[in-house]
Order: C-alpha cells, then structure tokens, then sequence
C-alpha cells in the first residue's frame, strides 16, 4: 500500500492550552518515509521530533512529545485528523510550544489535511501492524484490548461519578469520512471545579470557554452538546491520535475503557510489540 502525504501546505494560528502562547502551525508535505515530524521553528538550535513513541515526554492531560526546549505540546487532536486521513509522511513546523487548542475538537486540524489534500509521498509501502491474538492491558484505572481485525475498528467506554458523563461509549471503522462526520467535531471538555487546581501546577493558561466543554456534575456550563456521548467520541479521537505515534496502522478492533493519556501511550506500546513492529 502506497504511502501518503498533503498536496500542498495548510496553516492554522491559536493559542495553546495550556502555555496559553499563540502560535502558528504549518504543515509542509512530509518526506518519503520519514513519518510525522514536528519542527520547532521559535528555536535556533532546533531539532526535529518524530511522532514516535520513543519521544513521547508528558502524558499529564494531554501528551507531548521531545524534551526539554524541544517539546511540543498537545500533540494528539492534530495527530488523530492526520491518521483518520491515512497520512504516512507530514512534516509540522511551529513558532511555539504547544499545538493551538482552537475550538477543543479534532475538526479545524482534519479541514486542514482536506483543504491541503493528498498525494502519494513515495518511499516504502504504508507500514501495516498485523496481530496474531488478542492482548489486554490495565493501566491504573483504564481497560484496553485489540484482537485481529481486517481493518482499524475503536470503541471506547467511559464511566464517570458525575451525572453530566455518567456510563457511555462511542465506536466505529476507522475512515476519513466516518472520522470527519463523527468524531472530529467532538470537544474536549474539563470541570469547572478542576480549573483552580490545574492552573496551580502550571496548566490550563490558555483555557477560555470557547476552547472547551466546561462541565458542572449535572450538566455543561457553557454550550449544548453535539452528541449526548461527546465525551466518549472526544476520547476515541485522543486514542487514535496517541495510537498514531507507533509509526504504523494496526489491523485491530480496539477496545478501551475509562482511557487516558497514560494508558493509551502505555497501550500502543503494548500493542506495537504484540505486532512486531517496536522501535529500535
């Protein structure tokens, strides 16, 4: 299978989350084989970082990638619209630290690849991650399997105390369409009483209510819901952009419940050497 990059450049300008610095995003066609980089254009001595497990830094409400002034931030709506648009080789250059949060869903970064549209990038085929059984996996309080499957199928369960989330789930085939249409549009979302104590350790600087679901425990404090199990399609898609950075498609049917950061970096691991394709 031939592997993909965009047709052409495509930027997008906010502010990040959590740094709550403005920064400009530029996607560049990608070279062959050379998978996801990111590029921090803000420092002299820069590095390129590779979407990769091996550079994953921070898992703490959102997951980062390098190290020290080479980190980037908040990586995981872009890199699930790249995914679900079955990109192989992307290059990603910024002026900042922290990919911007825009509206808190995938949609602004999937609109992107589609107005930069695809060609083939050359190279070696699409590496594909094939399982001979099914794997499980408990992290904390997260629940993760994935047996074989002819193509990428995710279905994600999440149990809250709070009644505004309560027990729901959200799954489906992964596809450009089936993730423009269903899960792109799905935000983020925090609770108001959790605001006060994130900003303490440093996060959430950039946090406004345009960006977010802002939840009370019985209902949403600033906007209707797109779906009434938003939560679990804005999960799905943070799985799928953590899952990405394997460096591979798995043919699985992936089961999570109650996911996070931690467990999905802790998860595509797992399921990168039950496939055989784990990074030297």
């Amino acid at each position: 299978m031939s592997r993909h990059t965009i047709a052409r450049p495509s930027e997008l300008f906010g502010t990040g989350l959590h740094s709550g610095q403005a920064t400009r995003v530029r996607l560049v066609p990608g070279r062959p084989g050379a998978g996801v980089v990111f590029r921090r254009l803000d420092i002299a001595d820069r590095r390129d970082i590779p979407a990769r497990l091996s550079r994953v830094a921070l898992t703490d409400r959102r997951t980062a990638l390098g190290a020290g002034a080479d980190r980037v931030d908040t990586v995981e709506h872009l890199l699930a619209a790249v995914a679900a648009s079955e990109i192989d080789d992307l290059d990603v250059e910024l002026d900042g630290p922290e990919i911007p949060i825009l509206d808190g869903s995938f949609a602004p970064f999937a609109r992107a690849v589609a107005e930069a549209g695809l060609m083939q990038s050359g190279g070696a085929g699409r590496a594909i991650g094939h399982l001979e059984s099914t794997i499980d996996l408990v992290e904390g309080e997260a629940h993760y399997s994935a047996e074989p499957c002819e193509g990428l199928a995710i279905e994600v369960e999440l149990v809250y105390e709070e009644a505004v989330i309560g027990r729901q789930s959200a799954g489906g085939t992964v596809d450009p369409e089936w993730f423009a249409r269903e899960i792109a549009p799905a935000r983020t979302f925090g609770f108001l009483a959790e605001v006060a104590s994130l900003r303490d350790r440093g996060l959430l600087a950039g946090a406004t209510e345009r960006c977010a679901i802002v939840l009370a425990e019985d209902r949403p404090l600033n906007t209707s819901l797109r779906w009434p199990n938003e939560f679990a399609r804005h999960k799905l898609g943070d799985l799928l952009g953590d899952l990405s950075l394997m460096g591979f498609r798995p043919r699985a049917r992936i089961t999570a419940l109650r996911p996070s950061h931690r467990g999905n970096i802790a998860f595509a691991r797992t399921l990168a050497a039950a496939c055989g394709l784990t990074e030297e």
